[in-house]
């Protein structure tokens, strides 16, 4: 190799890196076993009996997580987030979604925690996948994904009370607030917006050697 060359240098993890990754299954398999124990519990427990069969939908997709977690690049520590934040969920068995809390409602903590996981599991997955895009444009495209899976949500509880009525549907237009969408949607916003700051503030404090993987430098020899 001639002298002054400049070659790429991988310095360590790269966002769009997809060799070799391969998470630590014992403990991602312990929480998920706990997951489903828990909510098996609280649905023998409910209060509400339309949480009685929620197991059955709830835990499925605790293991189509575990299942995906490779093509997802799911760090170990946002397994738990996720499984907190569906188990934060399904606490409203015991009518939680009535209540608030410290001045807030339980449905707003819910739809913010959601949106804090589903970013920093998101902004991983999305920074694997199109490593070549900038930063700012990662995080713009976490947002709008995190933002349209809520409104998904929204919507898939409006067709719940068209197909089964409020008793057996997820929404409840006596009892809830007028503008419940809205709120929980611009909690679902908060949430995001949180996690941005919160992976932003890990990537540049606790990796900032990490985030340079293809810096150059002259490679010489005599």
């Amino acid at each position: 190799m001639e002298r002054g060359t400049l070659q790429p240098v991988r310095l360590g993890y790269a966002e769009g890196d997809r060799v070799g990754y391969d998470p630590p299954r014992t403990p991602v398999v312990l929480v998920g076993c706990v997951t489903s124990v828990l909510m098996l519990v609280i649905a023998a427990t409910a209060r509400l009996p339309n949480y009685h069969t929620a197991p059955a939908f709830l835990v499925p997709i605790v293991w189509a997580a575990y299942l995906l977690r490779r093509k997802l690049y799911l760090h170990p520590f946002h397994y738990p987030l996720f499984c907190s934040a569906m188990l934060l969920h399904n606490l409203g068995a015991y009518g939680c979604y009535q209540r608030s809390y410290f001045g807030f409602s339980f449905d707003h903590y819910v739809h913010f925690w959601f949106g804090v996981v589903g970013t920093l599991a998101l902004r991983r997955a999305l920074g694997h996948s199109f490593g070549m895009v900038g930063p700012w444009q990662l995080a713009l495209m976490t947002l709008l994904f995190v933002m349209g899976a809520g409104a998904i949500h929204e919507i898939m509880e409006y067709c719940s009370f068209l197909l089964l009525g409020e008793k057996g549907g997820m929404l409840k237009p006596s009892t809830s607030d007028f503008f419940d969408t809205q709120k929980d949607l611009s909690n679902n916003l908060l949430g995001a917006l949180a996690g941005l700051i919160a992976w932003t503030v890990y990537r540049f404090l606790a990796e900032p050697k990490a985030i340079r993987v293809d810096e150059q430098r002259t490679i010489g020899s005599d």
